[in-house]
């Protein structure tokens, strides 16, 4: 049977701006997401191999659909400036490579991508449909799957009839209906407020579709629930109506227009401007145009061939193969974190990879533990596939204790934290390893596993040359394990109480917007910086603070500036951040509640901040606001599961100064700490020359903001900014600041003058943050390498002293047999559900371990309180 494979162009090359590291030619054009768009197309030709290809883009905002709805995505931002121009430049890429690019005014690309296949999807004919957008499942059919992208733009699942019940619980039919009744906060559908994933679920299982739930509303069950579907009828219908992506657009296109037609003495010099000259070799190849054309080897040129003779099954997993050797180990997973499985695991002793499906676990743990040392790159991904409850107990240390799990990854990360990707591709180039060849999953595969055993030699070569392995040992190898505890125990929402704060939230937003109108005489985008621009500067004649390449600027930092202009700069960022927490947390946890324990799985994200401090992802439980009275409503929603009766929040205080006063050494700071002075006030006595006690909430205020900004190099500007004084008043009082803390300036001196000679700055346990820009000619970026200088060993010590205690916090709890278990680290705060009859030894055992997990020259101060629920206890 033929294929045509039809490219979901916008959603694709937004995946890949954010997948890549940025990239720019030799002209200075921003490159990055092309380029990913570039080889995730050459993958998708290997392993599609279609007969007829074409690529669907959004042509602009203004569709059908906001006619109908004029708030439809307007909640979207605009697009990254570095990505704009990237949307043009891949449309006269695809059409240089003779592949029909369609775009129509009023429609979005999704309605391309239905009516094309319900026009051409046959029993001759499969459609094949690439897209990241899941709303694109109501267009599978016996004809036609969804590849679905899973992560970034590599990895791929195909959606059929067969296996979307399976996956999802419900078939094309009710992906329309489901988003009638729950919405979507992406493209700013709004449903019926207060109606979850859950719930619309259930409806739809019941009832079938959105006229039998209207129909039969009087059998519908709880009283809440039927009048919010009373209520919002009308919005509902409009939802579903939004949803649905057209099927019936009038095109001229015929089967034949969709015939690649590749010209490489087109494509070649166009690839060679963008430097993407690597691709070039490997697309020829795929065209069946490569013959006399030199291979410029690279990334995507096979520059050996892989043998596939050497790949056997698990049955070799004898202990020939594993016994005090090095294995190399890769794994092709499937779901998501923390509940993933595994497709296939491929290991190497360097003579032999085996291939295994990974069902026998347990003789997959003893391999891995019979090795003297294993290599990967997915060090947290197999300790948590391998294991079911709990991470998988495989040793993460000899009997020396030197680490034997050696993650390439994470040491590319310790040598260079400042990257967004440390992948296949980035470390084939940071370790010089030959690259990785291209081909069928199992080529790919073996070629993997058998660059990891090159890549680990170099790569502890390096770590150690650098003085990282100490650093990578004692404690980012242990805090694997640690972060795969927490990921697994989860943290209790009541998912009633969510529903009802999220109505309330959006009936709140509705209000502020009202006000918005009334203030600005019309009604208008709030959320269009275009629009808002037009209203604020044009209209109402505030003054122009500041102005980009496409209008004003009317982001954070123009509206504080603004805010004693009018009344409707205040009442627009009290939008948006109700807005935000609405789209970001509210709705954003209601799809991600595991609906058999309510219980969210946040993932940690080891490799992701430059100063060593641990993220979280879907979702970022770490950015929930803890001082405005919003975010401790949101952090009110959880609480101890079931079988728990508390929850217990252990905060270090001031941990950021007190690493400043042990590593500048200065005498006053020490002492405040030392006889527990209030740190804030007794900067105030000093710099001003008062008794403590004289003190106003004022100046201990202002004393508060530069003892923080220091830390950060704050300059006289910035000081005069955020205290509301002339320049000349902060530049004394920075003067007599560090007049009263000498060694302060003396140690802040020091840490340029070290990066100015070295190039990089470190932590006290050695991590490593190198500084490119330290001695450029751009002033700015200088300054920016300079205050990071200063920042980075205060903030990364603080990072490496919460992740030394909560390792040795879950090793106790452990040890020690509690219940009680760890659920978050959220900045310099640990937060654990315990029971009563523990309580006691929890908190002491927290206190303790935290304040002494390491020897400074000023005491560490650990709060520990516990409560009913998150926000209670801070």
């Amino acid at each position: 049977m033929k294929k045509l494979m039809i490219i979901d162009g916008s959603s694709l090359l937004f995946r890949a701006f954010f997948a890549l590291p940025p990239l720019k030619s030799a002209l200075g054009t921003p490159t990055n997401a092309v380029y990913g768009f570039l080889t995730m197309l050459i993958k998708l030709y290997e392993e599609i191999h279609p007969d007829y290809i074409a690529v669907a883009f959004d042509k602009g905002r203004q569709t059908f659909r906001t006619e109908m709805y004029s708030e439809y995505k307007g909640n979207r931002p605009d697009a990254p400036e570095d990505l704009r121009p990237q949307f043009s430049l891949i449309q006269d890429v695809l059409k240089a490579m003779g592949i029909c690019v369609i775009e129509e005014e009023g429609f979005e690309g999704d309605d391309i991508l239905g009516s094309l296949s319900k026009k051409f999807a046959s029993s001759e004919l499969a459609v094949q449909i690439i897209t990241g957008d899941r709303d694109n499942l109501q267009l599978v059919s016996d004809c036609s799957h969804v590849f679905l992208t899973k992560k970034g733009i590599s990895d791929m699942l195909e959606i059929t009839l067969e296996n979307m019940q399976d996956l999802y619980g419900y078939g094309p039919d009710k992906v329309i209906q489901m988003k009638a009744l729950m919405g979507d906060s992406s493209d700013n559908i709004p449903g019926v407020p207060g109606v979850g994933e859950k719930t619309a679920f259930k409806l739809i299982s019941e009832y079938g579709d959105l006229e039998s739930i209207y129909e039969n509303i009087d059998t519908i069950s709880g009283k809440k629930l039927k009048e919010r579907l009373l209520e919002n009828k009308e919005l509902a219908f409009l939802s579903r109506d939004l949803a649905t992506i057209k099927t019936d657009m009038d095109f001229s296109y015929e089967l034949d227009d969709f015939v690649q037609q590749f010209h490489l003495s087109e494509v070649k010099p166009m690839f060679e401007s963008l430097g993407f000259t690597k691709l070039t070799p490997r697309l020829a190849q795929i065209m069946g145009t490569d013959d006399g054309f030199e291979d410029m080897g690279g990334l995507f040129a096979v520059q050996e061939e892989v043998s596939l003779d050497e790949l056997v099954d698990g049955t070799a997993l004898t202990e020939s193969f594993y016994e005090g050797k090095t294995i190399a180990v890769h794994v092709v997973l499937s779901g998501h974190a923390p509940f993933r499985s595994i497709v296939n695991i491929y290991l190497s002793n360097g003579d032999v990879v085996v291939k295994t499906d990974g069902s026998d676990i347990d003789l997959l743990t003893h391999v891995l533990n019979g090795a003297a040392i294993v290599v990967t790159t997915q060090a947290k991904e197999l300790l948590e596939v391998l294991g079911t409850d709990a991470p998988a107990d495989i040793r993460l240390f000899n009997d020396n204790g030197e680490a034997r799990i050696h993650d390439v990854s994470l040491m590319a990360y310790l040598l260079d934290p400042t990257r967004t990707n440390y992948g296949y591709l980035y470390l084939t180039e940071r370790f010089s390893v030959s690259s990785i060849a291209t081909g069928s999953v199992d080529v790919e595969c073996v070629s993997m596993v058998k660059a990891l055993l090159a890549m680990n030699n170099a790569a502890l070569d390096t770590i150690r040359s650098n003085d990282l392995w100490n650093l990578y040992n004692a404690i980012e190898l242990p805090l694997i394990h640690t972060l795969l505890v927490m990921e697994k125990n989860g943290i209790y929402i009541d998912p009633d109480k969510l529903a009802d704060t999220t109505v309330r939230f959006k009936t709140e937003l509705e209000l502020v917007q009202q006000e918005i109108y009334k203030i600005a005489g019309e009604t208008f985008n709030i959320n269009s910086p275009k629009q808002l621009g037009i209203i604020l500067f044009e209209k109402m004649n505030l003054p122009v603070i500041k102005k980009t390449k496409t209008g004003y600027s009317t982001d954070a930092e123009v509206l504080d500036m603004l805010r004693n202009e009018s009344p409707i700069v205040e009442k627009i960022l009290q939008y948006r951040t109700i807005a935000k927490l609405v789209s970001t947390y509210l709705e954003g946890l209601a799809v991600l509640i595991n609906p058999n324990t309510h219980r969210i799985h946040t993932t940690f994200n080891q490799m992701v901040t430059a100063t060593g401090r641990l993220s979280s992802s879907e979702p970022n439980l770490q950015n929930i606001p803890v001082r405005t009275e919003k975010g401790r409503e949101i952090r009110a929603l959880f609480y101890p599961g079931e079988g728990f009766d508390t929850l217990v929040s252990a905060d270090y205080s001031q941990i950021e100064l007190r690493i400043l006063a042990h590593l500048s050494g200065d005498k006053a700071l020490i002492k405040a700490f030392t006889e527990g002075k209030d740190i804030h006030r007794f900067t105030a006595a000093e710099v001003l020359g008062k008794a403590q006690e004289e003190i106003t909430s004022e100046e201990r205020s202002h004393a508060k903001a530069i003892n923080f900004g220091i830390i950060y190099g704050i300059s006289d500007f910035g000081l005069s900014r955020d205290l509301g004084i002339t320049r000349v008043e902060a530049k004394n009082y920075i003067d007599l600041y560090f007049s009263r803390y000498p060694r302060v300036k003396e140690y802040m001196d020091n840490m340029v003058k070290e990066a100015h000679e070295t190039g990089k700055v470190r932590t006290m346990f050695g991590r490593l943050r190198e500084l490119p820009d330290i001695n450029s000619r751009n002033f700015n970026r200088r300054s920016f390498a300079e205050r990071t200088a200063m920042n980075t060993p205060i903030q990364g010590t603080a990072a490496d002293i919460i992740k030394l205690a909560m390792n040795k916090v879950e090793s106790l709890l452990e040890e020690k047999g509690f219940t009680s278990r760890l659920l978050l680290q959220v900045h310099d705060e640990l937060v654990l559900e315990v029971i009563n009859d523990e309580l006691e030894a929890v908190k002491a055992l927290l206190k303790e371990t935290m304040e002494c997990v390491v020897d400074l020259q000023v005491p560490l101060i650990v709060d520990v309180h516990d409560a009913e629920n998150w926000a209670l206890v801070k």
